[in-house]
């Protein structure tokens, strides 16, 4: 009797299991979506432990003429935690100081770094546990419950599809559903399972 897939797992987007960037073990980025204004990220190997907002800092932007003198004033200060009311700017050419009212912009300093073609959280900007090169492409895996929902999946022999859903297995790319990859990227899959505790 041939096997027929039926989903067995819903939490995809909950948690995503990510490197750690302190120590290069796995570690969990606990949020309720992908991108969670309240996302943790903590790792239970280094007790590294992160809130989005430990990673969120003001820039400040003054660009004037000086009310003295007439110089342009360009003056950028960035890793302030609180958004400034007011900087002394102080000019060069007339040693006037004055107190400015910036423009201010919010950013966040991830640990994203320059490593092209790694799937990251959309948070911390952490890569994936789970992902590696599959023939020229990139196949990977959220966390645990989408390792699972995928392998059980990819080892059904009938994949019957709803109408009227579009479920995530049926959002795979098609290099994942082909028959002819299916016995290697189940082995993934395995190594993908054994390599996690």
């Amino acid at each position: 009797m041939k096997k027929r897939y039926k989903q067995q797992y819903y939490a995809y987007y909950e948690d995503c299991l990510v490197v750690c960037p302190s120590c290069g073990k796995d570690t969990t980025v606990k949020s309720r979506s992908g991108y969670d204004e309240k996302a943790v990220l903590e790792c239970q190997y280094c007790n590294l432990r992160r809130k989005k907002e430990d990673l969120e800092f003001y820039k400040a932007i003054i660009k004037l003429n000086c009310p003295a003198c007439g110089h342009f004033i360009h003056h950028i200060k960035g890793g302030l935690k609180t958004k400034p009311e007011s900087l002394p700017v102080k000019c060069e050419a007339c040693d006037s100081v004055f107190q400015i009212q910036p423009k201010t912009e919010k950013y966040v300093l991830n640990y994203s770094t320059k490593e092209a073609g790694l799937i990251r959280d959309l948070v911390f900007g952490c890569p994936f546990y789970f992902q590696e090169d599959f023939k020229g492409k990139l196949f990977w895996a959220r966390n645990m419950e989408h390792l699972l929902e995928m392998e059980n999946y990819i080892s059904s022999d009938l994949r019957t599809r709803l109408p009227y859903k579009m479920r995530m297995v049926e959002r795979l790319p098609t290099f994942v559903k082909e028959a002819k990859n299916r016995d290697a990227i189940l082995k993934i899959l395995q190594k993908w399972k054994n390599s996690y505790k």
